[in-house]
Formats: structure tokens, C-alpha cells, sequence
């Protein structure tokens, strides 16, 4: 029951009671009614007086009640208003939080990238210094060849100055013989004296395979003017031995068959090879 309830049932109440006590009063003193009538008018007008007054009081409670009424829907329609502001404020919140998180997530992958990618460089880096060391110490190397060439060189550029000076012999040589031969009447052309070498050559046999017709190997070559088939004496001492033929040579050494035909002792090691002289 509300406030307004309880006023009107006071009132209700307070009637009544005014009712009941001007009927005992009516009652107790029936013989006196004008003074009794009196007494009833003016316990009227003061009833009605109170009834004013009751419901200036009601209509003043009404107007607080209102007024309240009005107060509590303003604070309420107030109340509703900053919840529905705190509950966008919170959507707002919930959802930057959202993004956050997200954010968060991609940072947290970018980290773990740069962090894969750092490990990567890493290991790129500490490839590299292992190549480094390695091309360092392949320059050394390189560098300590270098020196041995340089050195090698020099050797040779040596060699090829006294290569130089024995080929000016040599060229020397050959003008001062091939002017013997045009004085003598007698060509340069090697085919023209059969199978002798140009020069007359002495060597000694370093190798003799197994059985008669095993192959030799002689310690003169194209340098000392061997050439293919060119055919040699063989001799022990004083003994003559036979003919061998030139079959394949190299610059200091050769490979020579037995001729048969004229095998006249065993060829062994350490025998004598040498050339006719030219006629």
C-alpha cells in the first residue's frame, strides 16, 4: 500500500471516529438537542475544517509524491542513461580489447619472425666468418703459391736465359757444320744418309724386358737428335752385340725393338748404344 493508501485510510478512520463520537454524544445527551445541535455544528465545521485540512495535507503529499515520482523516473531515465553510456563505454572497451589482443597476436608473430630472421642472419653470419677464414686462408695459400711461382719463375727465367744461350750455340753449331757439309759437298737433309741419327749419339741401355724380342729403354732422346726409326749399335765393352731401332722417344730417353738380323750377343743393362759416324 502506498502513501496515498495510507492517508485516505487515516482519514477514513478519523471520520469515523468523529461519526461514532457525535452519535454517543447525540446519544448521551438526547434531552439538550439545540445545545447539542451546536455542539454537532461546531464539531462539524471543526471535522470539515480538519477534512480541509486533510486534504490540503493529501493534496500537498500528492503534490510530493508527484513531485518524488517525477524525481525518482528523472533519476531513473538519468540511470538508464549512464547505463546504457557505461554499456557502450564497456562495448567500446571490450572491443579496443579486442583489438589489442589482435595486435598484440601480430606483434607476438612479428617478434617470432624477427626472431627466426635474426637466428637466420645469425647463422648466415657465422657461414660467412667460416668463409672469410676460409678465403683468408686460401689467399695465404694463394699467396705462398704465388711466391713459389714467382720463385719458379725466376728459376725459369734463369733456365730460359741459359736455354737461350745453348740454342744460340746450338744455331752456332749448326751454321758452323752446315758450313762443313757445303764445304765437304754434303746436304743437311737427314733423309739422305738412311737411318742414322743427325749427330753422332752415345747412350746406355736402362731397361730390357723379358725375352728376345723385349722391347729396350736407352737414356737418349729427341734432345741429344734421335728420331723414329732411327737404328743404333749395341756393344759390351768391345763385344758387338747388334742393331736395335728406334720405335717412340721423349726428349731425354727412348724405346727401342732388337733387329734381329743383326743380333749378335744378349743385350742386357748397362750396354753401350751408339751411332755410326756420318760418311
Amino acid at each position: 500500500m502506498n502513501l496515498v493508501g495510507k492517508i485516505f485510510v487515516g482519514i477514513i478512520a478519523l471520520m469515523s471516529v468523529v461519526c461514532l463520537t457525535v452519535s454517543v454524544v447525540s446519544y448521551a445527551s438526547h434531552h439538550n438537542w439545540k445545545e447539542q445541535n451546536a455542539t454537532l455544528a461546531k464539531q462539524l465545521d471543526d471535522a470539515k475544517k480538519e477534512q480541509q485540512n486533510l486534504n490540503a495535507q493529501k493534496a500537498e503529499l500528492a503534490k510530493k509524491i508527484e513531485e518524488e515520482k517525477t524525481s525518482y523516473v528523472n533519476m531513473i531515465a538519468a540511470l538508464q542513461t549512464k547505463t546504457t553510456a557505461l554499456q557502450n563505454e564497456n562495448q567500446e572497451l571490450k572491443t579496443a580489447n579486442d583489438d589489442l589482443q589482435a595486435e598484440l597476436g601480430k606483434r607476438v608473430e612479428l617478434i617470432s619472425a624477427n626472431n627466426s630472421y635474426i637466428s637466420d642472419i645469425n647463422q648466415e653470419l657465422k657461414t660467412a666468418n667460416y668463409n672469410l677464414a676460409t678465403a683468408q686462408q686460401l689467399r695465404a695459400n694463394y699467396l705462398q703459391d704465388l711466391a713459389k711461382t714467382m720463385e719458379k719463375l725466376h728459376e725459369l727465367s734463369a733456365v730460359y736465359g741459359d736455354v737461350k744461350d745453348q740454342n744460340e750455340d746450338l744455331v752456332k753449331s749448326y751454321d758452323e757444320a752446315l758450313t762443313v757439309l757445303n764445304q765437304n759437298g754434303l746436304t743437311a737433309d737427314p733423309s739422305q744418309y738412311g737411318d742414322n741419327p743427325k749427330f753422332a749419339v752415345q747412350g746406355t741401355i736402362e731397361t730390357v724386358q723379358s725375352g728376345d724380342d723385349g722391347l729396350i729403354m736407352i737414356s737418349i732422346g729427341s734432345d741429344d737428335g734421335l728420331s723414329e726409326h732411327n737404328k743404333l749399335d749395341v756393344r759390351r765393352g768391345d763385344s758387338y752385340l747388334g742393331k736395335i731401332e728406334v720405335v717412340t722417344l721423349e726428349s731425354n730417353r727412348a724405346v727401342c725393338k732388337v733387329l734381329p738380323e743383326f743380333r749378335q750377343g744378349v743385350i742386357m743393362e748397362g750396354d753401350d748404344v751408339y751411332s755410326q759416324k756420318l760418311n
